[in-house]
């Protein structure tokens, strides 16, 4: 007997989408993991990537290889580009199924944010979309994350409530990160640096991590954008928001914005990269590799 299985494919209702988020050549398509690929008219699958606007095509292009090629793609969604004001929030597992019911602590975050949402296509999240031009920075914890640029979002055009426009909402998200991701105190005592100053870019190449980009940054002398060593393990396999980098004293960081890294810092990052550069067996603390 012979079994037939079909596409996994998630909704998406044009009529929704704000016809802003339409303009431009800033959309993709995605497979049933949620990870990003060129729209197609062919369906030939090739991956895409939130980075490069080589990959990205216009909402019509999309929409017509998603409709068209139902065993390639899954769904589309829409990149967040670094130049725009647009930042998204994303909510997970914050919606009951069966019921309906969004959770208390999401249903405050929509009741300020007052901006386009859409139920994203697991069933249970949420995803909001503002214009919010003075948050720079991905801030990521379990269950919410926002993202103002490196980013994409899957569209599916299934309202939670009534359609709203994509609204001004620049204090109020800042007041939210305030409330949501507060600063930790450090210790400022003087760092005179460490004894013996690492060659981190021959060290980078030398553990085989993948650098995308050298960056500006007024902080550190030097600061790398790098492919995470747990990419697996993000949300989309997104290859973004990794960066590794050294300050003029010396001192070396490491930091990822990906919610499953949360906690990966220089520490854990060299443990695997020694392991690498120098053939060693990295160590584990409390059960993680650190």
């Amino acid at each position: 007997m012979n079994e037939t299985t079909e596409a996994i494919r998630f909704e998406h209702h044009e009529e929704n989408v704000p016809d802003e988020l339409k303009m431009g050549e800033r959309w993709v398509c995605c497979d049933e993991e949620k990870v990003p690929l060129i729209a197609t008219a062919s369906g030939a699958v090739y991956a895409a990537s939130s980075t490069d606007p080589a990959t990205w095509r216009a909402y019509d292009n999309a929409l017509e290889a998603w409709r068209e090629n139902e065993w390639s793609f899954a769904g589309v969604g829409r990149v967040i580009k670094a130049d725009e004001e647009y930042v998204g929030v994303d909510l997970d597992h914050c919606l009951d199924v069966d019921s309906g019911e969004i959770y208390a602590w999401a249903a405050r975050v929509l009741d300020r944010l007052k901006s386009y949402s859409e139920i994203s296509p697991s069933g249970d999240g949420v995803k909001i979309w503002v214009k919010a031009p003075s948050i720079t920075r991905a801030h990521v914890k379990p269950g919410f994350e926002i993202y103002p640029r490196g980013r994409y979002f899957t569209v599916t055009g299934k309202l939670l409530g009534r359609k709203r426009k994509i609204a001004e909402r620049d204090d109020e998200l800042a007041r939210i990160i305030s409330e949501e991701f507060p600063r930790v105190d450090r210790d400022r005592r003087p760092y005179d640096g460490p004894q013996k100053v690492l060659d981190l870019l021959n060290y980078l190449e030398r553990a085989n991590i993948e650098i995308f980009a050298e960056l500006s940054d007024g902080a550190a002398e030097r600061k790398y954008a790098v492919r995470c060593p747990w990419v697996d393990e993000h949300t989309d396999h997104d290859e973004s928001g990794t960066y590794a980098g050294q300050y003029a004293n010396g001192a070396t960081f490491y930091y990822c914005y990906h919610s499953h890294c949360a906690g990966r810092l220089w520490q854990e990052f060299k443990a695997y990269a020694d392991a690498v550069a120098y053939g060693t067996r990295p160590r584990r603390l409390s059960g993680r590799l650190r």
